[in-house]
This record gives structure tokens, sequence and C-alpha cells, in this order.
């Protein structure tokens, strides 16, 4: 398997296949294996900058397990792997040189855990056998360019001079040979550590049903495959040469019974829509499209809309938000509206009665309840769990009281995830618990991204005046606590120091977390005073 996303995103990674190889006149030991380790330590910190790792623990300690299992199978165990499942929409998995092996989390929480393993054997074959190293050589053409390429490398300089090279390397394929030694030897490492090897051959399935749903084109990751169809059959082929047991094609339909209407019209982000049941202005429906589930394994209806409705008149009118899903699905006229249960909401500190504001910018809130300047709240609407079977309460947005309780103005942050559920009328509030709230300054209300400066709003002014005479004191920048199972760490994007306390409170940014830039800044982002040093063990 092969990454391919936005050709400018991953420069580095192709870059890095070309750097890798000497020129097709020098053999593939003159990169030795001190050369093709560090060369991937330096890609691998390069990619974490692009795009940081997922902060589930869970996944993260599951991925190096299973990798740590089948590694004990390699040619060359003197090469340490390393796994990484990276924050991508994509369904990607691949290697680079060095021991460096990468899920995206959607293709993660997408695959079954004998399906990530096999992917993960097959992996971990191509690092294993020089893979990428002996593609680049058997092309001829640009021998010139990688000679000169390598010479940089083993200067110890910087990749920004090789961007350009883009798009001639985009083209590097595996052979076909080298993916059935993948499939081969990584099903031979699946046994070895006592594995189900099939699990490659169920993930096959499972894209070349992702194909289907959208026309027959692959999954660009695997543009550079042989045709999935192909794979599939010579996959049964090896499997049932080892005895080894396939599970039935088996794909159910599996209907979803909430259905209460359809889409009459549709108007820009409106509809007109008819109902079974009677609804009240504010009732939140869903809009539905036949599709694959989110594993790829029954055909059933999936969610492609949230609607509300503004309009209780028959037929009824609603705002539409579309689902961040990337299925090929259209909002139509016949289009299914549905209304499956919901969970019952929490009662909260108060509520969004009105908002009249711009995402992320001071505006005008109603609230049920008051509540103090600078609390810190999270918006709760009803949201779809990741795998979209269900529907559940869950973090959407954050809000900060910016004013007192009779100026109800407040700073807020959609989470992105939840797209189609913004912080708007009706969502609940609640109390934020962040055991890091003693260090908490304030949110981010203004952004200068050409001085790489953000405005900050406390109550805690004293303090800064205090800290202004230590300039070696800094802060942290951190995205919201939405999720309370993040890590204080995984959320910091970046520090920065004092700068002006006159008239506003100025803070400069002086480093990023791999991965941000200024330009990922957002208002209501929040402002910690950094943590200390952790002690030296003596």
């Amino acid at each position: 398997m092969r990454l391919s996303s936005d050709p400018r995103r991953f420069t580095f990674l192709l870059v890095a296949l070309v750097v890798a190889a000497s020129a097709a006149t020098v053999p593939a030991c003159a990169v030795t294996l001190k050369e093709e380790m560090d060369l991937g330590r330096r890609l691998d910190n390069e990619i974490l900058k692009q795009t940081p790792q997922v902060s589930d623990r869970q996944a993260l300690k599951e991925i190096d397990d299973v990798g740590q299992q089948l590694i004990k199978g390699v040619r060359r165990p003197e090469i340490k792997y390393h796994f990484r499942i990276l924050r991508d929409d994509d369904l990607n998995a691949f290697s680079i040189p060095g021991g460096y092996v990468y899920f995206s989390d959607h293709l993660w929480n997408v695959l079954r855990r004998d399906e990530r393993i096999g992917v993960l054997a097959h992996e971990i074959v191509h690092c294993d056998r020089r893979h990428a190293l002996d593609a680049m050589l058997k092309a001829q053409r640009r021998q010139i360019w990688i000679a000169v390429l390598l010479t940089a490398v083993r200067a110890n300089n910087t990749w920004g001079n090789v961007a350009d090279l883009l798009h001639q390397v985009y083209t590097l394929k595996y052979s076909r040979g080298d993916e059935q030694q993948a499939d081969e030897v990584g099903a031979e490492l699946c046994q070895k550590a006592g594995f189900n090897p099939v699990g490659l051959l169920l993930a096959m399935r499972k894209i070349r049903r992702f194909q289907d749903e959208r026309g027959g084109e692959p999954p660009k990751i695997f543009s550079s495959h042989p045709p999935t169809p192909e794979r599939e059959q010579y996959l049964t082929k090896l499997f049932q040469g080892k005895g080894v047991p396939i599970p039935p094609e088996d794909v159910k339909d599996v209907a979803n019974p909430y259905k209460i209407g359809g889409v009459a019209a549709v108007d820009g982000d409106r509809i007109k829509f008819t109902s079974s049941e009677p609804l009240d202005k504010g009732s939140v429906v869903w809009l539905m499209g036949s599709g694959w589930d989110y594993r790829y394994e029954n055909h059933t209806q999936v969610p492609i809309a949230r609607a509300v409705v503004v309009s209780a008149a028959s037929p009824y009118g609603a705002m539409v938000w579309p689902m961040p899903v990337a299925r090929a699905n259209e909002i139509g006229k016949g289009t299914g509206v549905y209304a499956p249960p919901a969970p019952k909401p929490e009662d909260g500190v108060g509520k969004i009665e009105s908002a009249s504001h711009v995402l992320g910018d001071i505006g005008n809130l109603q609230l049920a309840s008051d509540v103090p300047r600078l609390q810190r709240l999270l918006a709760r609407q009803v949201v779809w769990n990741k795998d979209y079977t269900q529907l559940a309460y869950d973090n959407v947005g954050y809000v900060i009281p910016t004013g007192g309780p009779a100026e109800n103005k407040f700073v807020s942050l959609s989470r992105p995830e939840y797209s189609y559920a913004p912080v708007a009328e009706d969502s609940i509030l609640v109390k934020l618990s962040d055991p890091d709230q003693a260090r908490w300054y304030g949110p981010v209300v203004s952004i200068g991204r050409s001085g790489q400066t953000v405005e900050l709003m406390t109550d805690r002014s004293q303090d800064l005046l205090a800290r202004e005479r230590d300039a070696a004191k800094s802060f942290d920048v951190a995205i919201p606590a939405w999720d309370p199972k993040e890590a204080y760490e995984s959320r910091v994007v970046g520090t920065a120091v004092l700068r002006s306390l006159d008239k506003k409170i100025v803070l400069r940014m002086t480093g990023f977390t791999p991965g941000w830039s200024m330009a990922d800044i957002q208002n209501c982002f929040d402002i910690y005073e950094s943590p200390p040093p952790p002690k030296e063990e003596k």
C-alpha cells in the first residue's frame, strides 16, 4: 500500500523515496543501514510536522503491540520499528525506509483487528525488503538528480530545495513482484505471530467496495497497486494454498426503520420535506442516502445531512448542514428524511436560546441561566457516533462568555468533526472540567497573523503584570479541551510570550507544535501558563 494524497502536502514523503535511493548506476547497498535509519528518522519528523498523531492512547498501544509481534519474523531485526496513527481523513497506510509504518486514523477505524494486522504486516515487509529503494534504483531516467539528492542528504541539507521535484517522483510505483512479496511474506509474519493472515484479503474486499461506491476509482493510496479484484483473486489462491479458512463475502441489506418522509424541494441550504410525524420548529431530522455502512460491510442508509426545522407548516421547511462523510450522495428531491431516536439531553447550566454571531467571533448570546464572565462552557448537541450507528450527545463546540450577564457577549468555536452541528440555537451548555484550570488565563479573542500575535482576554491582569518582569516565562496556546480523554500535552499547538500590556493584552508566538502553524490559530483557543519543566532525576 502506498500513500498518495495531496501532492503538496506529502512532498517530503515522496522526496524521501527519491533521496533514499542512489543513482541507477549505484548498487542498493550504497545506502547503508545507518543512513537508511537516519533518513527514516528525519522523514518521520517531517511527517509528524505535517500530520500529527492521534491522541487515542488505546489505539496507539494496539498498533505498537501488534507491530512488535509481527516484526519478530523480519529479515532485518536490527531495524527498530515505529508505528504511527495519523490524524488523516483519507484511507491511508504506508511505510518509509528505516522502520516507520503509518496508518491514517480513518483507515484504522474502518478496519477490524484482523484487517489492520494484515495491512500492517504488508507494510512492514515493504520496509524490511527495501522496496522503496529498489523502486527508485530502477527509475533510470532519474539517475542524475537522484545522485545529487543523495549527496545532499549525506551533507545533512534540508528538503526544501527539492519540493519542485514532486510531480516527477509522484509516478513511483512498487512492482507487482514487490506487492506480491509483501502479501506472501506479510501472511507469513501474521502466522508466525499467531494472527489470522486472511485480514489483508478482507481489507481488500472493503477497498473494492469503496471503489465501487465511487464509480470504480480506487482510493488514491491504492492507485499504484494492481487492480483490487486481481489482488483479491491472488490473495484467495494464496490463503487457500496455505489452508487458511476464508470467510464468505456475506453482504446484507440493513434497512433503517426510522424513515418519516422525503425531500420535496431543495433551494440552496434549505429544503421542503414531507413527514408522517408532527414536528415542531427546532426539531432535528436527518437526510439519508443509500450506501455502505461505516466499515463497508453491509448496505444501509447512511446520514448525509442534518436538518433543523424552521417552518412547521406542511410541507416542512428546514435548514440543512451536510455531513463531512466522503460518500457520493447528493441531496435532492426524493432523498429520505429520518428521525432515529435521540438520547435525552442533559440539563447543563443553560442553553443557547438565540445566536446572531459569526462562529469564532464575539457576538450576542442569550442564556437560560446566568453564567459568569469567562466561565468555560461546552456546547452539546445530538450527533452521530464515529461509525454512524446511533445518535449521541457530544461536545460540538466551546463557548466562553466575555461580558457580564447583561451584555451576553461570548466567543465560540465549533468542533471540526461536527461541522454539521455547529454552536447554535438549542445547544445545551455544560461546565468544563479541566484539571489544568489553575494555569488557564483566558481565550484568544483576536489574531494578528502577520505579526505572529494573539490577543488574550483575561481577568488575571495583575498576574500578568507580575510575570512581565520575568521574560523567561512562557504561555501555551492550546485547542479547547472538549475531549476529556485528550491529554493536555496533545492539545498544545504552540508557545508564546507576553508582548504588550497596554490597551490590549498581546502575546507573541515563539514556536509551534509539529503539524501546527500561525495559520491554524483560531479565536477561542486557550491560553495557559506553561507548566514547569519536569524535575531531573538525581
